[in-house]
């Protein structure tokens, strides 16, 4: 089952064309990455699979949404991790992600056990009420993996320039704790694959 579907996908900026035309599916389960130079379209076509940007032409779906058409269900669907840490550094670790499920307007009655359990598969249960400002950038990205997990996505971007970083971190293993005795319902979609030790299922050259 594919659960991301790109179709002849284009985006255009004032003439400059940022992606061209490209194609691919990935299936459920997948660890997907794209591969290219810088400018290559990487940030933009994960940009537009998660509903930040409006493609110029072509289709692209996730979960079985279409991104343009259906883009409150895609959202409700997907997790992300930015290039950027984006955490408020004026809150603890645990109002960030209290704030995320008001977002995802989750279920009070799961969110204290939600957020317990996830701070624990990143190893930051201890620090729960530390200001982020006083956390190493390690634990930054450490939580902001524990944010873009936080909802139950079935889809999880990582748009990090540097993806071998987060993988070395132990983004796969968070991944894995997360799902231990169920179905896996995470693919990991990386923005660059280039890094030695960050591993993939599959590759897509832009």
């Amino acid at each position: 089952m594919s659960i991301i579907q790109v179709t002849d996908l284009v985006k255009k900026y004032n003439g400059l064309t940022a992606v061209n035309g490209i194609s691919f599916e990935v299936k459920q389960g997948e660890s997907f990455g794209f591969l290219g130079p810088n400018g290559a379209g990487k940030t933009t076509t994960i940009n537009i699979l998660c509903t930040l940007l409006s493609p110029t032409s072509g289709t692209a779906e996730v979960n079985g949404h279409d991104c343009l058409k259906h883009a409150h269900k895609v959202r409700s669907s997907i997790g992300l991790v930015f290039q950027d840490i984006t955490l408020d550094n004026d809150l603890t670790a645990y109002e960030n992600l209290k704030f995320h499920c008001y977002l995802y307007n989750m279920n009070k009655g799961e969110t204290e056990e939600r957020i317990e359990a996830i701070l624990n598969v990143v190893g930051l249960y201890d620090r729960k009420d530390d200001l982020v400002r006083r956390f190493s950038g390690g634990m930054k990205r450490r939580l902001e993996i524990a944010r873009g997990l936080l909802h139950h996505p079935k889809v999880l971007f990582l748009d990090e320039r540097h993806a071998g970083r987060i993988e070395k971190n132990d983004t796969g293993r968070y991944c894995l704790s997360e799902n231990s005795g169920r179905q896996q319902r995470h693919i990991r979609v990386k923005r660059d694959i280039r890094h030695k030790g960050c591993k993939t299922t599959r590759q897509h050259l832009l």
